[in-house]
């Protein structure tokens, strides 16, 4: 297996376990605290690594337009993604709120083509189009 597929599948089955943590979670905390929460562990873990991995390697800090990208991909990838998503997450069910945050990589997909050129192809469009199925069908 390579390395992509494995953390690709690490990183699918982190974000199918960590809703239901979440929602029994939310059930008792406001979605604004427990963002606050899930960014300090957060915080405190990525700190750990890059103190162990300063030690054993060089950690070159990114250029002025990397910072900003990244920032502004943090204000919508965590910010406000996580705290829609813990905020749906406190008031329906799992089962309904997964699949429609799980739609993102149609807006992604899109995005990419007017952003990067990427290219439009039939089976990128049959994808985008099972995956709103998808939606549509897990959602009711």
């Amino acid at each position: 297996m390579n390395r992509e597929l494995l953390f690709a599948l690490l990183a699918a089955f982190s974000f199918g376990v960590a809703p239901i943590f979440e929602k029994l979670g939310l059930a008792r905390t406001e979605p604004s605290v427990a963002l606050f929460i899930r960014a300090g562990v957060t915080t405190l873990g990525i700190s750990v690594y890059l103190f162990f991995l300063a030690k054993g390697g060089k950690v070159e800090f990114p250029d002025f337009h990397s910072i900003v990208h990244i920032l502004l991909g943090g204000v919508f990838g965590v910010l406000f993604a996580q705290f829609f998503y813990f905020k749906a997450l406190q008031y329906g069910e799992v089962g309904r709120v997964m699949p429609v945050v799980g739609s993102f990589p149609v807006l992604a997909f899109l995005l990419s083509v007017i952003v990067f050129g990427e290219t439009v192809t039939f089976t990128k469009m049959i994808g985008s189009i099972l995956v709103v199925a998808g939606v549509i069908l897990l959602g009711d």
